[in-house]
């Protein structure tokens, strides 16, 4: 596994949280790499450590050992600013509350990640953005002024403007109904085709897991196997059973 063919690779990671006889391992030696052009759904019972791993894996948390590279460069040892100046450049984000900002335009919150970092927009660019969204006659209305699928649109945008080597997204759809959060899968589906970039997205609906190349699931902090181009079926059949050993572990 070369992280040069992967634009997210972890090594070994753990996380472990409390100190003493009050820890807690959320990730266990994990060791996984995401491809370039590539999306993967993340799953796993509740605990299973599936926030843990997205939030080691995008340099939002430090891992307790191991290491995550992201386009090729290790986290280890970089500083905040470091981490946030990588953030900004080579990762977009999509989360499940948009985390948009009620008092700017849909333009303005597509734009802010390059003028925090004191970059000029291409215009071009985010104009070519929104048509894809489908939000192209939407640029001066304010967050409140949407729909919850096209506050998801204007997240989407935000996360593909720079186009950076890997979006993570956290359950994506977990606020939208059926019909707009199969638009907006297919929005994350998209950018994996034509651009090449990565897509790893956390999620509990084995529907919006059936929309990536593979799943790959977590029990008790630990890889529990993967299925490559998966149906919502076989998702839904294999959560069962993750959930019962989880189960019977905990009885």
């Amino acid at each position: 596994m070369l992280p040069s063919e992967h634009s997210v690779v972890l090594q070994d990671v753990r996380r472990v949280y409390g100190r003493g006889g009050n820890t807690v391992t959320a990730l266990d030696g994990v060791s996984i790499g995401f491809g370039r052009g590539t999306f993967t759904a993340v799953m796993g019972p509740s605990g299973s450590g599936k926030s843990t791993f997205l939030h080691c894996a995008a340099g939002l948390d430090r891992p307790t050992s191991g290491s995550v590279l992201i386009d090729g460069l290790p986290l280890a040892g970089m500083k905040e600013y470091q981490l946030t100046e990588l953030r900004r450049e080579r990762i977009g984000f999509v989360f499940q509350s948009f985390n948009l900002l009620p008092a700017l335009t849909v333009w303005q919150n597509v734009v802010l990640p390059q003028e925090l970092d004191g970059r000029r927009p291409n215009k071009a660019a985010v104009r070519e953005v929104l048509e894809r969204v489908g939000l192209s006659d939407k640029q001066r209305n304010r967050p409140g002024e949407l729909s919850g699928g096209q506050q998801q649109r204007v997240a989407i945008a935000r996360a593909l403007v720079a186009r950076p080597a890997v979006i993570f997204a956290d359950e994506p759809t977990g606020a939208l109904d059926t019909q707009t959060a199969a638009d907006v899968l297919e929005l994350l589906r998209e950018p994996v085709r034509t651009q090449g970039q990565t897509v790893v997205m956390v999620t509990h609906d084995p529907v919006a897991a059936s929309y990536a190349d593979q799943v790959v699931f977590l029990a008790d902090g630990r890889l529990a196997g993967s299925l490559i181009a998966p149906t919502a079926e076989q998702v839904a059949d294999r959560m069962t059973h993750l959930g019962a050993r989880g189960n019977l572990a905990v009885a």
